[in-house]
């Protein structure tokens, strides 16, 4: 759901009574732009792009109408709260990096998959600040969410950073009827004791809910909508016991069927997010392994990352047979550039720390539990070996740089013990027959470089004799 694009990421949300309010049918197929239509993206520039006062009977604007008027249609269905100057000219800044990232990708935007859409979001305010600097202003980014969704199907939340789901699904679907599916839901959920501090929480859930399902209204939240849902990789962004209770109110509104009720202690969850070939070769691998079972479990959790990183990224490749030294490569980078939070099933525990970049020691233990994972595979003759898993799965030398010694400054009172304890070790303290150079022997000789300016008179005693110390030497 999440990399395809306009029409077919539309459909593939199942019947809805809700009607979608962008003719996507509208959109021309072709897969690149036309020569006329680069000249006259170039030649407008996005302060051009970006105004009000457009000049529809010159060359550039008529070469690149097909272009706009699917913008300007999503911008009339958009419900706008507020309806103020500020919010259109941030509306008309989003349409207008859009079309500039047409010029620059030589596409149009409904053929983008969803990372052409998340790069050019950005993870926050701040990095499409940064991208356009002094052009437009950081809150057309809710705007370029709007455009994504209404006009290339963008589900991909969990690549884009926070932003206020509310917020969206009010533009998209209107506020009325995104307050009363939330009213509906907050309801029944209250009078089964939800606490009200989970409201706001729950609130983004809902709207989560709704964006997937591509549907306001709750009747279109069937039990295979639900499932579906739950294997969606955005899911991953919240605690899987949000989407059951949703989905027991919902049930509750006599909209589904109940859910399954959870288990507990019966094994680990059910992986989620990846291809089902996936999933079935991890869980293989952890029915053989002979590792302990919480190191076997660990393993289970990264792998299971591993797969949702290819249904994300690689949805062509299935199974570890298919795994190549490029797809190796692929893994290395994209672990050098994980965030806390990134590919999980669930955020539980890491709601403080999610976006954070992963430590040097995570990312090295990712590496190495793929490693692991597939010389156990290539070992067993469960695949063919077709690269060296030590090498093409390695750390990389930047990576293995931030692992080295780190030191640690010595406590005051700790430093002060260990001084005294030098100064005042005598021979007899020593064992007589034990003629090598001694540990506190040495911490003495130390101490007096210390805390001497001058090179210190006499030596340690060492197997023939006195061995001479001096400081610095």
């Amino acid at each position: 759901m999440t990399g395809s694009p306009s029409a077919a990421a539309v459909g593939a949300a199942g019947p809805s009574a809700w009607p979608w309010p962008i003719d996507l049918e509208r959109c021309p197929r072709q897969g690149q732009l036309s020569v006329t239509e680069l000249d006259g993206l170039r030649a407008l520039g996005l302060e051009l792009l970006r105004r009000a006062d457009r000049d529809l009977g010159s060359a550039p604007w008529r070469a690149i109408r097909e272009l706009v008027q699917p913008l300007d249609d999503a911008r009339s269905a958009l419900h706008w709260h507020p309806d103020t100057r500020h919010q259109r000219r941030f509306a008309r800044d989003a349409a207008a990096l859009v079309l500039t990232r047409c010029a620059e990708l030589g596409r149009p935007y409904w053929t983008w998959p969803a990372q052409d859409w998340a790069g050019l979001i950005g993870t926050g305010a701040g990095e499409l600040w940064q991208s356009w600097p002094g052009q437009v202003g950081s809150s057309a980014r809710p705007y370029l969410l709007a455009y994504a969704y209404l006009l290339g199907g963008f589900t991909a939340f969990d690549r884009v950073g926070r932003f206020h789901r509310q917020s969206l699904a009010s533009r998209v679907f209107g506020k009325d009827p995104v307050d009363d599916a939330i009213g509906q839901i907050r309801g029944v959920l209250a009078g089964w004791g939800y606490h009200r501090r989970c409201e706001r929480e729950l609130t983004a859930v809902i709207c989560h809910v709704l964006l997937l399902n591509r549907s306001p209204r709750l009747e279109d939240l069937s039990g295979e909508a639900l499932a579906r849902l739950r294997a969606d990789p955005a899911m991953g962004q919240y605690f899987p016991g949000d989407l059951h209770g949703v989905h027991r109110a919902v049930a509750a509104l006599g909209h589904a069927e109940p859910p399954a009720a959870p288990k507990y202690g019966d094994g680990p969850a059910v992986i989620t997010g990846t291809a089902d070939a996936w999933a079935g070769w991890v869980e293989r691998w952890h029915a053989t392994s002979t590792l302990a079972p919480v190191t076997r479990g660990i393993y289970r959790v990264v792998l299971a990352k591993m797969g949702r990183w290819l249904a994300g990224e690689h949805p062509e490749i299935t199974e570890p047979a298919h795994w190549t030294r490029q797809t190796c490569a692929s893994w290395v980078a994209a672990v050098d550039r994980m965030a806390v939070g990134d590919y999980s099933q669930s955020l539980a525990g890491k709601r403080g720390r999610a976006g954070e970049p992963l430590s040097p020691k995570t990312k090295s233990s990712y590496l190495r539990m793929a490693r692991a994972f597939f010389r156990d595979l290539q070992e067993w003759e469960w695949i063919p070996r077709r690269f060296d898993p030590a090498r093409a799965l390695g750390a990389p030398r930047s990576l293995r740089a931030l692992l080295g010694p780190d030191p640690r400054v010595i406590a005051d009172d700790i430093w002060a013990k260990l001084l005294w304890a030098g100064l005042n070790l005598e021979a007899a303290d020593l064992p007589r027959a034990d003629r090598r150079v001694h540990p506190f022997e040495m911490i003495r000789a130390i101490t007096l470089m210390g805390t001497s300016g001058s090179p210190v008179l006499g030596g340690i005693p060492g197997a023939g004799g006195l061995l001479p110390v001096a400081a610095g030497g």
